[in-house]
C-alpha cells in the first residue's frame, strides 16, 4: 500500500553563496556537457543543473555522455527551458539512478525518505525535455523488502519525454503537479516504463504515446501481480492519464495484473482518478475485471475506461467501461495537452510527428473494419519492431511467426519478387518441380482421350503435382499475423508472385502496395468441373481467411505481365494459372476494402467459401465494406457475396471482353449496392444470382444514367430478385454522388496515390 502522507522533499542541490544584490548573472551556455570521466563541463548532472541560472529564459541543453550517474537530482521550477539529453540514441547507455526507497533511513538521521523523497530525479521545471536516457530507482526490492521507490517525480507543466526509460518496481513514475489546484501536462513518447505496484501514479495530465509499459512479475501467491496506474486526478480536471497506441506487456501469468486503481492522494476528498487506455495492445496479464478500489475510493466512482484496445488482455464486459465514439472525440491526445495556451507537442514538433504512414489507422466509421475495437494494425509498434525490407528474406524475417501478435510495422521498399532464391537469383516453375513432375508428362497422363472425363486425376503424376505445388506454396506464401501494418514506401513498392495470407489474425492493415502475378505453376486439371472441365489454380494475391478487423487500402492488384489471356489452351480449356485477386473467406469479419485498383483478371473476389453457412461458421459473419475501389476490365466476382452484410458503395466499374457479371448475389447474401458507377457494362449484367434472393441497390449509374439494377436484372431473368437486403449500413465516412465516382476513383485509387 502506498504511503498516503508523503514526506516533504529535502532540497538536494548545494547552492553557491548569494551574489551581491546588484550583480548581473552571467548567461548560461546553450549546451552543457556532463561526462563522468571529466571530459565535459561537469561530472554530475546536478552540477550542470546548478549552472543554469534561476529565471532562465533561453533553451539550454544538458548533454549527458554515456555512463551511469548515481545521484539524487532536483531540477527546480525556476529553471525552465532545459533539455536533458543522452549523447546516444540508445537510452540504456545513459543511466541516471539512485537507490533510496520510502523506507530507507536518511543519512542525516532525520527519518526515512518517504515516497516523494525517494525520487532519483525531481523535475519541477516547466518547458522541460528529456530524451535518449534512462531514469532509474535501483533500490533492491528483492533483497530489502517491498517499498515505494520512485525513479522520477514530475511536477512541471509542458514537459516532454522522448525515447526515455523509467525503471523501478513500486511507484516508478510519479507524474504529479505542484499542488491540487494546478495542472501539469506531460507528454511521454516512445517511452518504456516498468514496475509492479501503482508504477504510473499521480495527479498530472499525462499522455503516454507509443510506449511499452511492462508489468513485472511479482510472483504473488495471491494471484495479484500489481497495478499499472494509480491516478489521483482532481475531479475539477477532466484529463488525467491517457495511454495511447501503446503496448502493455508482462511476463506475469495470465489474469493477474490490474490496469489500475484510483488513488485519493493524501486522503483527498476531491480526487477522482481519470485513466483512459486507448487503441493499445494489452497482453495476457490483465484480469477480466482490471480496475479495483483503493483507500476507500470505489473505482466505479472514478473515471477509468478503455477504447478500441486489442490483444489477449483486451475485452469488453460490465467491469471494463468503454468510451463511446462521441466521448472518444473529446479524449484525443491533443485534448489532454492543449490546456489554455494551446500547447501541442503531439502535432507541432516535427520530431514528434504522428503522420508516418505506418502509424496511420483506419478512420472512425470507415466501413465494417471500424466496428468494435476498430483497426489499428501495427500502429503501436515500438522502434525495434519497425522494419524496412527490400528482399524476400527480409520480408519473411520481419513478418516472423504469425502466432507472435506483437505490434509491428513493415515498410516495403522497392519491388520484391518471391520467385527468387536466398541469393536473389530467379526461380522458374522447373525450380519447384519434384518427383519427376513435368507439364508435358501431366498432359499426356490425364488427356481426356486417355484418362476420361468422369474422374479427377490420381496416381503418381498427380501426387508429384501436389508435392511440387506444396514446395512452391511454402516458398511464395507469406502469412500476416495480428497487429501488423504492411505498407509500401513510395509509388514503386511491389510484391511480385507472393501469395499473401491473412489467416486467423486480428487487426491487420495492408496499404500502398502493388501485388501482382500470384501465379500457380501447378494448376490441377479437373475434367468433372463443369461441362468441359477446368484448370484450377490455387493461389490468391491476397486471401483473408478466418480473420477480423482487416483494412486493405490503396493497393493495386493484377496479373502483371503474365495474364491468363496469354496462356495456352489444353484439353480445350484455358490453362488458368491465377485464382482470385482478393478473397474474404472462412468466417472472416469486419473488413474494409477501400481505394484499391483491381484490373485485368477473371475471378476477382469471393466473400464466403461455400453455400453451407455452418461449415466455416459464416452465417452471421462476412461483414465487409467495399468503397472507392476501381474494378477495371474484370471478368466476374466484384464481389460474389455469400451470407454477409456487405456494403458496396462508390466503386467504379469498367467492362471488357471477358466480363460476365459484376456483383454476385449468393446464398443468403445481404448486399447493399449504393452510389456506384458502371461504364461499358450492360445494366442487366451488373448483377448475377447464385442462390441469393434479394439485394438493395440505390443511386447507381450505368453509363452515366440512373438505373434500378434490380429492375434491370428482373427484366432479363426469372425468377425475380427481391429489392430489400434487410439492413441499412451505418458505418461510412461519406458517400459521394455516383456521378463523381467516375472522376475521383480512377484518379485516386491504387498504390502510390495516398493523400
Amino acid at each position: 500500500m502506498r504511503l498516503l502522507l508523503l514526506a516533504p522533499v529535502i532540497a538536494l542541490t548545494v547552492t553557491a553563496a548569494a551574489a551581491p544584490a546588484l550583480a548581473v548573472a552571467k548567461p548560461s551556455p546553450s549546451t552543457i556537457v556532463v561526462a563522468a570521466d571529466g571530459s565535459g563541463d561537469h561530472t554530475t548532472v546536478q552540477d550542470a543543473v546548478d549552472a543554469v541560472p534561476a529565471g532562465n529564459t533561453k533553451p539550454v541543453t544538458i548533454l549527458v555522455r554515456e555512463g551511469t550517474y548515481k545521484q539524487q537530482v532536483v531540477i527546480p521550477a525556476d529553471k525552465p527551458y532545459i533539455s536533458l539529453v543522452g549523447d546516444t540514441s540508445d537510452p540504456s547507455r545513459v543511466v541516471l539512478t539512485f537507490d533510496a526507497s520510502a523506507s530507507t533511513p536518511r543519512p542525516d538521521g532525520s527519518g526515512t525518505y518517504g515516497t516523494s523523497g525517494s525520487a532519483s530525479y525531481v523535475i519541477s521545471a516547466p518547458d522541460f525535455t528529456a530524451r535518449n536516457l534512462t531514469f532509474e530507482n535501483s533500490y533492491d526490492e528483492a533483497a530489502k523488502g517491498n517499498s515505494q521507490a520512485v525513479a522520477v517525480r514530475t511536477t512541471g507543466d509542458r514537459q516532454v519525454y522522448e525515447n526515455v526509460r523509467f525503471i523501478g518496481n513500486q511507484d516508478t513514475l510519479y507524474a504529479n503537479t505542484a499542488s491540487a489546484t494546478t495542472v501539469a501536462r506531460q507528454y511521454f513518447r516512445n517511452c518504456y516504463v516498468e514496475g509492479d505496484v501503482d508504477f504510473i501514479f499521480g495527479r498530472a495530465t499525462a499522455v503516454f504515446h507509443n510506449c511499452v509499459i511492462k508489468s513485472l512479475n511479482r510472483g504473488a501467491a495471491d494471484g495479484n501481480n500489481g497495478y499499472v496506474t494509480a491516478a489521483s486526478t482532481e475531479i475539477s480536471n477532466p484529463y488525467g492519464f491517457l495511454i495511447y497506441r501503446s503496448q502493455l506487456v508482462s511476463d506475469a501469468p495470465a489474469k493477474t495484473v490490474h490496469l489500475g486503481r484510483p488513488w485519493p492522494a493524501g486522503g483527498s476528498a476531491t480526487a477522482r482518478g481519470q485513466v483512459l487506455i486507448r487503441e493499445s495492445w494489452l497482453g495476457q496479464q490483465f484480469k477480466d475485471a482490471p480496475w479495483t478500489d483503493m483507500s476507500g475510493l470505489n473505482w466505479r466512482d472514478a473515471r477509468l475506461s478503455e477504447y478500441l484496445n486489442h490483444g489477449p488482455g483486451a475485452a469488453v464486459n460490465d467491469d471494463r467501461p468503454q468510451l463511446t465514439r462521441e466521448q472518444a472525440r473529446q479524449h484525443d491526445p491533443e485534448d489532454y495537452l492543449r490546456g489554455t495556451d494551446g500547447w501541442d507537442p503531439f502535432r507541432s514538433f516535427p520530431s514528434f510527428s504522428d503522420k508516418q504512414l505506418g502509424r496511420q489507422v483506419l478512420p472512425e466509421n470507415d466501413g465494417w473494419a471500424a466496428e468494435g475495437a476498430g483497426t489499428t494494425g501495427g500502429s503501436a509498434a515500438r522502434p525495434e519492431n519497425i522494419h524496412t525490407v527490400s528482399t524476400a528474406a527480409q520480408l519473411r524475417a520481419a513478418l516472423g511467426d504469425p502466432a507472435d501478435n506483437t505490434p509491428k510495422i513493415i515498410y516495403v521498399k522497392g519491388a520484391i519478387d518471391a520467385d527468387t532464391d536466398a541469393a536473389g537469383n530467379p526461380l522458374t516453375c522447373e525450380s519447384y518441380a519434384v518427383n519427376g513432375y513435368s507439364l508435358q508428362a501431366y498432359l499426356a497422363a490425364y488427356d481426356p482421350a486417355v484418362w476420361g472425363r468422369d474422374k479427377v486425376p490420381s496416381g503418381p503424376l498427380e501426387d508429384a503435382r501436389k508435392a511440387s505445388y506444396d514446395k512452391m506454396a511454402q516458398h511464395v506464401t507469406i502469412t500476416v499475423g495480428s497487429n501488423v501494418t504492411l505498407v509500401g514506401l513510395g509509388p514503386d513498392a511491389a510484391l511480385k508472385s507472393f501469395g499473401i495470407r491473412v489467416t486467423g489474425a486480428d487487426n491487420v492493415i495492408i496499404r500502398n502496395l502493388t501485388i501482382t502475378d500470384t501465379s500457380d505453376c501447378f494448376p490441377q486439371w479437373d475434367p468433372t468441373d463443369g461441362e468441359g472441365g477446368a484448370w484450377n489454380a490455387s493461389f490468391d494475391n491476397i486471401e483473408i481467411s478466418g480473420s477480423t478487423h482487416v483494412w486493405l487500402d490503396h493497393n493495386t492488384l493484377n496479373d502483371g505481365d503474365n495474364p491468363d489471356s496469354g496462356q495456352p489452351t489444353y484439353f480445350g480449356r484455358p490453362y488458368q494459372v491465377h485464382d482470385g485477386l482478393l478473397d474474404v473467406v472462412r468466417g472472416s469479419n469486419y473488413v474494409t476494402l477501400s481505394w484499391n485498383h483491381l484490373s485485368n483478371h477473371d475471378k476477382v473476389t469471393l466473400i464466403g467459401n461455400t453455400d453451407n453457412g455452418t461449415r466455416y461458421g459464416e452465417t452471421d459473419k462476412l461483414k465487409v465494406t467495399l468503397h472507392h475501389n476501381h474494378f477495371e476490365g474484370l471478368g466476374q466476382r466484384t464481389p460474389r457475396v455469400r451470407f454477409g452484410q456487405v456494403h458496396i458503395y462508390n466503386n467504379y466499374y469498367t467492362g471488357g471482353d471477358d466480363h460476365l457479371y459484376s456483383i454476385g448475389v449468393g446464398a443468403e447474401s445481404k448486399a447493399y449496392v449504393q452510389a456506384n458507377a458502371f461504364s461499358g457494362i450492360p445494366a442487366e449484367k451488373v448483377l448475377s444470382v447464385f442462390k441469393g434472393t434479394a439485394v438493395t441497390a440505390e443511386d447507381n449509374l450505368v453509363d452515366g444514367r440512373p438505373v434500378d439494377l434490380v429492375a434491370a436484372y428482373n427484366a432479363a431473368n426469372d425468377p425475380d430478385l427481391g429489392s430489400d437486403a434487410g439492413w441499412t449500413p451505418t458505418l461510412f465516412t461519406r458517400i459521394d454522388p455516383a456521378r463523381k465516382v467516375a472522376q475521383i476513383v480512377p484518379a485516386q485509387a491504387g498504390a502510390g496515390r495516398l493523400r
